[in-house]
């Protein structure tokens, strides 16, 4: 198989994802996830259904 440039540049985007991807982790050991929206506020069974949707991820 011989190297074309598609080949190549895929495979130099991949080794620079990789390289840059442990530098994007917390180094805490604890991720969390934030979630934020713009809808009316509610509780877990009334309201909008976004907001409902955005309070069971938290």
């Amino acid at each position: 198989m011989t190297l074309s440039r598609r080949n190549f540049i895929h495979g130099a985007g991949g080794a620079a994802l990789a390289a840059a991807t442990p530098a994007a982790w917390p180094q805490s050991g604890a991720a969390g996830l934030k979630i934020s929206h713009q809808f009316p506020g509610g509780t877990l069974t009334d309201g909008d259904f976004r907001d409902r949707l955005c309070r069971r991820w938290h």
